[in-house]
């Protein structure tokens, strides 16, 4: 390069990639025609002509150059910069896209590009001027091969789609006229028969004319914008007139668009969808219910039921219209035509059959004999005609296909070629800069690297300790939280019948269950701390010391006092904090009067399920939190009626909340209840048998997602 030597930059060796790979994708998307080519042409292009190009004329102004060196730069840098914009435009289908790409391509390939492939060879400067002669080559030679792919593409001949079009066209005036004259011998009998025959013979014709005319202006549409000309010149061609045979690109953009703008106007294959559909629901209305079926079974209009190669579903659209060319899309529309003709046809005979019993003799065997010789003459040979040469042309329109495969993977491996050449010369360039300063690196080098090896195994030893550190607090931490769990054979001396099941998402869990016995009353509950891990189990201490201090300090019996008590004193001991404190827990509590036989519930967001002769029950609970809220609202206290061999759950959210399942979604609550439900009769062990298990094996190789507590007892 004739620019001084500057400072590398990793902002121009960033923008050097991300103008390069973007648009090496976007070539190779386009030539698969997979979707998101053009925005990642458009990306690379926008990178190199508004970011990177400018950015690089900056950092070089600023050093020592002649006005000469300036002017070519600058020259250079404003050919880049109409080429990238020329290829948005063109991307785009803005006008004036071919003027910019001509004129930038011939003045890239005859001046800028031999220029940069002189520099490139006598360069002896920094890597980001040999950087940036190899991204002007590389650029210019991805986008002129992704030209040339597509030039070459669009001049491959398509007679025998071409040949299929014609006879269609022919099949199509056949059937138009042989409609035409069956129309014409019902108007000749008219005032003879029931007017029923007219009326109907009126709307079927009224109903084909209309969507013969919609198909017509679409096809005269899509003429129009490959040919570009007015839509009533459109109006007069056919399909042998359009040139523009294999454009691929231009059909899919009219009648479908793309994965950003989708096409659902009057111009799209959408449309043409519902009204074929609606054509075909119309139709067989028209006809004996007795013959629907049967008509039915004998159009081709369905759009229903179509599976690419696959045998995935697809879209009747994207079947016919997405990446075809223009001239397969014409004919398609003509096919319709043609098969909308012929339905006509078939419903408009069985309405002169089902309404012919007020004909005379004669006019009926003349209608008769109308249908006879266009079934057996022109619908029999002329369609036998058409199906064999379109198999001969679907043949023919496959071996081009092929061709055109092939075609494209030459482009590729030349494309491959040509980047490994440059790469190959980058490399032959840079190995003579590098050898020089080889020894002296390698020396620098391995003497950082025993000092860094140093630096990593003091971190690494540090980490260790660190994370013994931290383990033994967490471990210390569990035996405290486990110091506040009542123990199981204390419950089980009160309540016998009882199961819990405690499963700590972490070594420490945010969830705990408490109990207490006070003279008669036995207090049990279920209660979800905010957050999990050593912040949740730490609440937890605090919510559970609350709840102890609620029933022995303030002697309190009632459960949504208790609950009352335990939010202010929870909330007191946050509000200490020089931060807002939010944190609180969820509870279930509940307290059984082993004396008088009574039992009491409330809740913080967390239900109560039992279960009693067989039925289910659910208390809701309030909803508000044990911990710091807006409005407060006193805790509702439920009287239950004590029934012998009910059984209770007390719950948290973690096992409703779990992933799992072959779906990998929640467990649920309404799942979670059957399970309980299904198996309330059995003895309390086997239920956490079976609870424990559906857990596990709902969670499979999934990471368990939160905390889980339930309790159940039975009285």
């Amino acid at each position: 390069m004739t620019t001084q030597q500057i400072r590398p930059s990793k902002i121009l060796s960033s923008l050097v990639w991300l103008s390069i790979v973007p648009t090496l994708i976007g070539e190779f998307f386009k030539i698969y025609h997979y979707p998101g080519a053009s925005l990642l042409l458009t990306l690379g292009t926008f990178f190199l002509g508004f970011f990177y190009m400018p950015l690089y004329v900056l950092e070089n102004l600023k050093s020592k150059q002649t006005n000469r060196q300036k002017i070519i730069l600058l020259a250079q840098s404003s050919i880049l910069f109409f080429f990238a914009l020329g290829f948005i435009f063109k991307i785009m289908h803005w006008p004036g896209a071919s003027v910019f790409f001509v004129v930038n391509n011939t003045i890239l390939l005859v001046l800028v590009i031999p220029y940069a492939l002189v520099q490139l060879y006598k360069s002896q400067k920094t890597s980001i001027d040999r950087s940036h002669a190899i991204l002007i080559v590389m650029y210019f030679f991805c986008h002129s091969l992704g030209s040339l792919m597509n030039s070459s593409s669009g001049r491959i001949k398509i007679n025998t789609v071409l040949q299929q079009g014609l006879s269609t066209e022919e099949a199509l005036k056949a059937a138009t006229s042989r409609n035409k004259q069956l129309y014409r011998s019902v108007n000749f009998v008219k005032g003879e028969a029931d007017q029923d025959l007219f009326i109907k013979a009126r709307k079927l014709q009224a109903l084909t004319d209309s969507a013969i005319a919609h198909i017509q202006c679409l096809k005269s549409f899509v003429i129009s914008k490959a040919e570009t000309i007015s839509l009533k010149q459109s109006d007069t061609l056919s399909c042998i007139q359009i040139h523009n045979a294999v454009d691929v690109d231009l059909p899919t953009e009219i009648l479908i668009g793309n994965e950003f703008k989708p096409n659902n106007g009057k111009y799209s294959a959408q449309k043409l969808k519902s009204l074929i559909t609606t054509f075909s629901d119309s139709l067989l209305n028209l006809a004996l219910e007795q013959n629907r079926i049967i008509i039915k079974e004998g159009l081709n209009l369905n759009t229903d039921g179509y599976t690419d190669e696959n045998g995935e579903p697809i879209s009747w659209e994207m079947t016919h219209f997405y990446n075809m060319p223009v001239l397969y899309v014409i004919n398609k529309f003509t096919d319709l035509q043609y098969e909308i003709k012929n339905a006509e046809y078939q419903v408009l005979t069985d309405i002169i059959n089902s309404e012919n019993k007020n004909l005379n003799t004669a006019l009926a065997n003349q209608i008769s004999n109308l249908n006879a010789k266009f079934a057996t003459i022109k619908k029999q040979e002329e369609i036998s005609r058409l199906k064999g040469e379109n198999e001969k042309g679907l043949l023919l329109l496959n071996a081009k296909d092929s061709e055109l495969s092939d075609s494209r993977q030459t482009i590729i491996y030349f494309l491959m070629v040509i980047l490994a050449f440059f790469v190959l010369v980058f490399f032959i360039i840079r190995s003579n800069y590098l050898r020089k300063i080889t020894n002296a690196a390698l020396k620098e080098q391995k003497e950082i690297t025993e000092l860094k090896k140093l630096e990593v195994e003091a971190q690494k030893h540090l980490v260790e300790e660190k994370q013994k550190e931290i383990l033994e607090s967490i471990s210390y931490a569990k035996r405290l939280q486990e110091a506040i769990l009542p123990p199981q054979d204390f419950i089980n001396k009160h309540l016998p019948g009882t199961f819990i099941i405690y499963k700590p998402k972490d070594i420490v869990a945010g969830d705990f269950y408490w109990a207490e016995k006070v003279n008669n009353l036995f207090f049990i509950a279920a209660a979800d701390s905010t957050g999990h891990g050593v912040p949740g189990a730490m609440v937890s201490l605090v919510c559970s010391s609350a709840l102890n201090r609620s029933i022995k300090e303030f002697q309190l019996t009632e459960t949504g006092k208790i609950l009352d008590k335990t939010r202010e004193l929870v909330v007191e001991t946050f509000e200490k904090s020089s931060t807002d404190v939010k944190d609180g827990m969820d509870i279930s509590l509940l307290c059984i009067d082993t004396v008088h036989k009574k039992i009491f519930w409330s809740g913080a967001n967390n239900p109560l399920w039992y279960v009693t002769e067989n039925e289910f029950v659910e208390i809701k609970a309030d909803k508000q939190a044990i911990g710091k809220t807006d409005q407060p609202q006193p805790f509702t206290t439920h009287d239950i009626p004590y029934k012998k061999d009910s059984i209770f759950y007390l719950f948290t959210d973690g096992f409703a909340d779990q992933f799992g399942g072959p779906k990998g979604k929640k467990f649920k609550y309404k799942q979670f209840s059957d399970l309980l439900l299904e198996h309330n009769t059995m003895h309390i062990n086997e239920q956490s048998d079976i609870i424990n298990k559906a857990f596990n094996h709902w969670k499979g190789d999934l990471e368990q997602v939160d905390d889980v507590c339930v309790i159940g007892l039975r009285l």
